[in-house]
């Protein structure tokens, strides 16, 4: 026995009992809590860096600089805790598909629960026929896989010899992932690095070293790829889809786009990866308690600080802690670029862009502070000078280092020339301190003001099975936002946040309605509905009926494209980028058209919908623009001036940069629409 009873000192027994209990309560949470610290401590990270820089002769394929990558690679890794015993290398002849294939099975049997494991490819990359059918594998848009090059491989296409066997798929990689996926967990990491091109349908600049790709896709006669033949690709299930609770999160961080050409950097005399020493000097920057989104930043900055064309990609949540099973909470971050890509060789400059625009309702003259990515140490002011729909260019109160990166953090809720009027019902009136309590919510936002007469929103008391509620409808009276009222009568924070945020998305829907046709990329692009028997119709859909839209790219230049559809009651979807896929991924060759085989949704109101497509000579994502986001933190009111932004700093001159003749976004906005019937 463990306690011995002693007599009572003014306590009955029943006492001496709960103490037994709590020291019985308190031992087991201590067995737990070594338990926990053992099994944090069994947890391995581990690493497999391919490395393939000399292919053979006969390949015809050109050395590059992959082994140099690996310094760089093992010491960011040394310095977050991976140590040399658990680093694989494969190099050269060594990478065969076979041989990448083989290593990557090991890993997998030999992962455990937790575990951290990072895979780094750094070899040349090649676009790839995509199969013949969705159940081989047949998943991309633009027809082709991306593809990694072996060291066995081959660049060109022989029908009696070479038919791309050896090229190691992205359809290849999948099972073996998804393997390390389950055996890690839920509260393992995945990272996958991937320092090659994905396409080669650009050529190496002359003052770069060496591309990471080849220039000619790699084709298959015997299956030509049929632009119109992608009405099924959105069916199947694509690399990052959401994922039972039973895998791991992977995030995927790739040098270039799939349709770039992934260059070399030149770091003291010689030739490595722009994304392995982007990692490297990520890493060797960053503290513990950072997420892969700070990380893909900061790799990002690096990359465009030296080449400014070049748009590196990731996938995965972002919100997982870099190295670490734990999820940070989600942020909005305004991340700014620093420069114009059309003054590349200047290493600082006051001048930033911003991929945000009228659409997020900014407006010249808008305020903010700037900071260092991941750190609480402002280093500027900064004003918003110039907007377009989608992108800003802003001022910075000091010179800002292009390879560096900076959060621009809002000091003004400014949305510019639209606003919103609410009124409260006065047939179903809230209670006064629900009234009360609204109006103090809104108040610090000049774009939104009440009245009495008839106005954008209304704000009204409903009941429900379960209590009263309070309710925003539109003028349509479509429902915008409900939340339940406490006893106090009054509404909790959480859904506060949800009221904030569907008044915005209700002006950016307005703002997209309204948004007129034009640019200068539309008079390049025509876009038109048709029935799927290839003939116009009168338009008019109903439930389930399918359609196709057609776009077509009369210009001399590549270009991306973004489908927003715009119900009738007012609900916004982004068709493409499609969830899961990149914005890359959207694009249209020069002369060519493409054709996207859509079905009127079920559930569909009555009325007109339209569809905006937006055209740009750069991929773009506005899918962020639509997901619910929380309200930033240290939201200030107006408390920078504009005359206080722009003081001479301690030791040089002011920084006032002239942004009137800055060419913004080269875009073009085509709209086309149909009348849903019941």
């Amino acid at each position: 026995m463990l306690f011995k009873k002693y007599p009572s000192r003014g306590m009955a027994g029943s006492a001496y009992n709960n103490i037994f209990i709590c020291m019985k309560k308190n031992l087991l949470c201590l067995f737990l809590l070594c338990t926990t610290v053992f099994h944090g401590l069994s947890q391995d990270k581990m690493a497999l860096l391919v490395a393939i820089g000399q292919y053979p002769p006969a390949s015809r394929i050109r050395p590059i600089a992959s082994v140099t990558d690996l310094k760089y690679l093992r010491t960011a890794l040394n310095k977050h805790g991976f140590a040399d015993k658990n680093i694989q290398t494969l190099i050269n002849a060594k990478a065969t598909k076979q041989g990448i294939l083989t290593s990557l099975t090991a890993m997998a049997r030999k992962a455990k629960k937790n575990d951290i494991i990072v895979l780094s490819f750094g070899c040349h990359g090649q676009q790839i026929r995509d199969q013949r059918t969705v159940e081989l594998g047949k998943d991309e848009d633009d027809g082709y896989d991306e593809a990694l090059v072996p060291y066995d491989a081959k660049g060109t296409y022989s029908p009696t010899g070479y038919r791309g066997e050896k090229h190691l798929r992205d359809d290849d990689l999948y099972p073996i992932l998804m393997e390390i996926r389950l055996k890690i967990g839920k509260d393992g990491s995945l990272l996958v690095l991937i320092d090659a091109c994905h396409s080669g349908t650009g050529t190496r600049a002359d003052d770069f070293p060496a591309s990471r790709g080849e220039p000619v896709p790699f084709p298959d006669p015997e299956n030509p790829y049929n632009a119109a033949d992608i009405s099924d690709l959105d069916k199947k299930e694509t690399f990052l889809d959401i994922q039972p609770d039973s895998l791991s999160n992977m995030v995927v961080i790739s040098g270039s786009g799939p349709h770039q050409i992934n260059k070399q950097v030149l770091v003291n005399k010689e030739e490595v990866g722009s994304l392995s020493y982007g990692f490297y000097k990520a890493m060797s920057e960053l503290t513990a308690g950072h997420d892969y989104a700070v990380l893909y930043e900061k790799i990002k900055s690096s990359i465009q600080a030296i080449i400014p064309d070049q748009l590196p990609m990731i996938e995965g949540n972002t919100s997982q802690e870099i190295f670490s099973g734990r999820y940070l909470p989600v942020r909005e971050r305004n991340i700014i670029r620093v420069g114009l890509k059309e003054a590349a060789s200047n290493s600082s400059d006051s001048v930033f862009t911003l991929n945000r625009g009228m659409m997020d309702q900014l407006s010249v003259g808008v305020t903010g502070t700037i900071y260092p990515l991941g750190k609480e140490t402002p280093v500027a002011t900064a004003v918003i000078r110039k907007t377009s729909h989608f992108s800003s260019v802003g001022v910075a109160s000091v010179l800002l280092k292009k390879s560096e990166t900076y959060e621009l953090r809002l000091t003004e809720a400014n949305y510019g020339n639209l606003s919103a009027l609410l009124q409260f019902d006065k047939q179903d009136k809230l209670p006064s301190g629900t009234e009360k309590q609204v109006r103090k919510l809104l108040s610090p936002y000049a774009y939104i003001s009440f009245s009495d007469q008839r106005a954008d929103f209304q704000l009204r008391q409903s009941a429900t099975a379960t209590g009263r509620q309070v309710e925003l409808t539109d003028r349509n009276n479509q429902l915008v936002w409900s939340a339940p009222l406490t006893p106090a009568d009054t509404v909790a924070a959480a859904d506060q946040l949800i009221l904030i945020r569907g008044i915005r998305n209700a002006l950016q829907v307005k703002y997209l309605r309204t948004m007129p046709d034009g640019g200068e990329l539309s008079q390049w692009v025509t876009a038109e509905i048709l029935a799927n028997n290839g003939g116009r119709t009168a338009l008019e859909f109903t439930e389930g009926d399918q359609y196709t839209l057609k776009l077509v790219n009369n210009s001399e230049y590549k270009l991306f494209y973004t489908v927003l559809d715009i119900y009738p009651d007012n609900k916004v979807d982004v068709l493409y980028p499609y969830k899961g896929k990149e914005p890359a991924d959207y694009s249209m060759e020069k002369k060519n058209p493409v054709e996207r085989k859509l079905t009127v949704s079920k559930g569909s109101p009555t009325g007109v919908e339209f569809l905006k497509i937006i055209v740009s000579k750069e991929p773009m994502d506005l899918r962020g623009v639509f997901e619910q986001k929380i309200q930033r933190d240290n939201m200030m009111s107006f408390q920078v001036m504009l005359d206080d932004l722009f003081s001479r700093p301690e030791g040089g001159e002011t920084v006032r940069a002239d942004v009137s003749a800055i060419k913004m976004e080269e875009i073009g906005i085509i709209t086309v629409n149909f009348m849903i019937r019941k």
